[in-house]
Parts: structure tokens; C-alpha cells; sequence
């Protein structure tokens, strides 16, 4: 489960209360939203959520066969980053890209709205994080000479 804080320590709250794993929590910027990613759908495949930062109006911004973690919001825009790929066939390796999706707050609620696949790579591209000012991109990825895992860093502008 998710809880939070006050920064001293004191006032702690429950945020989520659901059967199964709840982790990867990132506030939002505005300070008034938790992204974090859940296997309450189906064990060990994770699914993006949104939560209020009061504990609610929680809502579900993926709904695949898949693994989607690392969300992480952009800073200025309304947009969020994951890691996620495609676990519908047992018999072939999943492969890991970024994807962003827009949102917008309506009624109280994050209503997910466009998807957007940003890597398309055949090995890992993983834990996306965006610079103070959303204008780099900074992730994990396999795609060194090696096959190691290595931070790659690229600029980034947000789609039309």
C-alpha cells in the first residue's frame, strides 16, 4: 500500500487500501497527485494508477495484458512517462519501451487521454525521468555496444 507524509515525519495517512501491490509512487508537481503502479488487475502485471493525494478519486490509466512501471510526470505539462511492454505471449520476450500519455483533470478526476510510444527499441528502455524543466529525458536502456544497462539522455519535446 501507499502512504504519505507530512516532511517531519508526523500525519501519516493510507492512501491505498487494494488486494495486491501497490509501489513506485512519484507526487505529482502540483503536489496534488500519486502515480504509482499496481498488480491488483492480475498478480505481477502492473498497471499504471492515479490517486489524490487526500487518498481519492483513484483511477486506473492502463488496462493491458502487460507490465507498465516507472511512471513519472512531466514537470510543466500534463503528461506521464512509464516503462511498459506487451505480456500477452508466454512464448515471446516482452520488450520494454517508454510510452507517454496526456491527461486532463476533469470533475476532480485524471481522465488518461492520448497514448504515445516514445522508444521503440529491441532491447530495455526503462525508468524514465524528465529534467526540472521537461526539455531532456533521462532513462535506462540496454542499447549500449555490451548489452549493459547505461542511462541514455536525449532531448524532448512533447508531441503535436
Amino acid at each position: 500500500d501507499i502512504y504519505v507524509m507530512d516532511p517531519d515525519g508526523s500525519n501519516v495517512r493510507q492512501l491505498t487500501d487494494a488486494p495486491g501491490y501497490d509501489g513506485g509512487p512519484f507526487i505529482s508537481p502540483d503536489g496534488k497527485w500519486v502515480v504509482f503502479r499496481s498488480d491488483r488487475k492480475k498478480e505481477n502485471y502492473l498497471q499504471i494508477y492515479v490517486i489524490g493525494i487526500d487518498g481519492k478519486n483513484e483511477v486506473a490509466l492502463t488496462d493491458n495484458e502487460g507490465v507498465n512501471w516507472g511512471p513519472y510526470w512531466h514537470p510543466t505539462k500534463p503528461y506521464i512517462i512509464w516503462s511498459g511492454a506487451d505480456h500477452s505471449n508466454p512464448r515471446q520476450r516482452p520488450n520494454y519501451d517508454l510510452w507517454l500519455m496526456r491527461y486532463e483533470v476533469n470533475d476532480g478526476k485524471i481522465e488518461g487521454k492520448e497514448v504515445t510510444r516514445i522508444t521503440d527499441f529491441s532491447g530495455a528502455d526503462v525508468l524514465p525521468v524528465f529534467s526540472p524543466d521537461g526539455e531532456r529525458l533521462m532513462w535506462t536502456s540496454t542499447r549500449s555496444e555490451d548489452g549493459s544497462s547505461q542511462l541514455f539522455l536525449a532531448d524532448f519535446h512533447l508531441p503535436e
